[in-house]
């Protein structure tokens, strides 16, 4: 389950970034574009209605959702980094662009734990897009979130958004791409409703499922923005979901299935989560006899690992 509501919601395209490519392409920029009267610093008290501003209009979320989402994410001040132009009678100038992190995931596979820094959310106002500023603002969180832990990892919600942080220095798993299919008609045929859990218990069922498989293990503070953005934590047969009502529409974050068909799994899903339509970002299900896909798994913690392993793929559900 990766990204929240709306265009935040992502895929399991888990990618780990390198520093000192990071840290390069800062120096570059900095030497190359000309806008040297923006400010990069970290967030303040008094920038919060700005901040609320700039996720709003970026993400269209609604005022409960916006304030959710600061209570959580500006619980420490290296949270965010923003961009500030000046402004008369503001000395700190005013924000136009933010990135957000979030401390404590970590990066998982058998034995190995790496803690990790995921970078979550970035955003700029529509009149100051296209000039580089953002490019400028996450940069300058990555290398803070470098000094935080041995890894930075973000989740694109998109294949444009994985070819652009791409780019920018990051190295990706190759799962194939961004897989998004629609839904409509689940739940049709008389499946009982998929039970609702605690998110505390669908984090440790989670775990305990993906715990041979490269994943992150998310850290409490992302399971309490996903409750407050009204995410369903789901348990059907064999399958476990996580499920976003949206305006008239479902957006199946995560889909988890062992030993249950998907179709069987959405069904429930369908019936605890009533709908017109149903969204499935990247459902997964785990490898069987001669369905496993191999992929290199990239971190960097004392240095880059790259280990082959089998995992999780794709699939389109029509």
């Amino acid at each position: 389950m990766e990204g929240c509501a709306r265009s935040r919601s992502a895929s399991v395209h888990e990618c780990f970034a390198f520093s000192g490519k990071m840290e390069y392409n800062e120096r570059k920029q900095e030497e190359s574009d000309g806008l040297r009267d923006i400010s990069v610093r970290f967030w303040q008290p008094q920038d919060v209605p700005d901040l609320r501003e700039i996720i709003s209009v970026s993400f269209g979320d609604t005022p409960e959702m916006v304030k959710a989402f600061h209570d959580i994410f500006l619980s420490a001040p290296e949270a965010c980094m923003l961009a500030a132009v000046p402004e008369e009678k503001r000395p700190q100038g005013r924000p136009v662009a933010a990135a957000y992190c979030l401390p404590g995931p970590v990066l998982a596979f058998r034995s190995r734990r790496i803690p990790s820094v995921y970078l979550y959310a970035f955003a700029c106002l529509p009149a100051w897009r296209g000039q580089g500023i953002m490019k400028r603002v996450y940069t300058a969180l990555f290398a803070e979130a470098c000094r935080q832990a041995p890894c930075a990892c973000i989740v694109p919600a998109s294949d444009g958004l994985m070819r652009a942080y791409n780019r920018s220095g990051f190295l990706f798993s190759p799962l194939g791409g961004m897989r998004s299919a629609r839904i409509t008609g689940a739940g049709k045929a008389g499946f009982p409703p998929a039970e609702r859990l605690p998110w505390q218990e669908y984090a440790r069922r989670r775990e305990a499922w993906l715990e041979p498989y490269p994943h992150a293990v998310y850290p409490d503070a992302y399971y309490r923005l996903m409750t407050a953005y009204g995410t369903a934590f789901l348990s059907a047969p064999g399958a476990l979901a996580a499920a976003t009502p949206l305006e008239g529409r479902v957006l199946v974050n995560e889909l988890l299935c062992p030993s249950a068909d998907p179709g069987e799994a959405l069904a429930g899903i369908a019936a605890a989560c009533p709908a017109g339509q149903y969204e499935v970002r990247t459902p997964l299900f785990f490898p069987g006899p001669g369905e496993s896909r191999s992929y290199a798994w990239m971190v960097e913690a004392a240095e880059a690992v790259s280990r082959p392993a089998d995992f999780w793929y794709p699939f389109g559900m029509e």
